[in-house]
């Protein structure tokens, strides 16, 4: 099926694939967040958007399944990152979840102040 969409977007890349979007806490503290997965999916990448200004430092994101981290280690949102700034993760392994299974996305609280919101592309299998 040919994608609908006319002008710059016309990229096929969203096909078969579905999207969940989750805001974080404050990124200035410890925190994780647990996301119920309800298909058998493999997480394809996880997509960020400043919402609160990172102050002091950069925030390191772990993520997590039922397998362990997800490869790729350890993502960074930078210290200067401005309300705005986006940015992306491609996980490389560890990254399949199963229906009713959780990811976890984890911050090490290294910020004085940030928060972000998170979109999760994964394909069903």
């Amino acid at each position: 099926m040919a994608n609908p969409l006319y002008g710059a977007n016309k990229n096929d890349d969203f096909q078969d694939k579905c999207f969940l979007t989750v805001h974080s806490e404050s990124l200035g503290a410890a925190n994780q967040l647990y996301i119920n997965i309800p298909f058998d999916c493999t997480v394809v990448k996880v997509s960020y958007a400043v919402t609160t200004a990172l102050t002091t430092a950069k925030s390191t994101i772990v993520m997590k399944t039922a397998a362990g981290t997800l490869g790729g280690g350890a993502f960074e949102i930078a210290h200067e990152a401005a309300v705005g700034t986006v940015g992306e993760f491609v996980p490389t392994s560890n990254n399949t979840v199963e229906a009713g299974a959780t990811l976890e996305i984890e911050n090490d609280a290294s910020p004085g102040a940030g928060q972000a919101c998170f979109t999760i592309v994964v394909k069903q299998r």
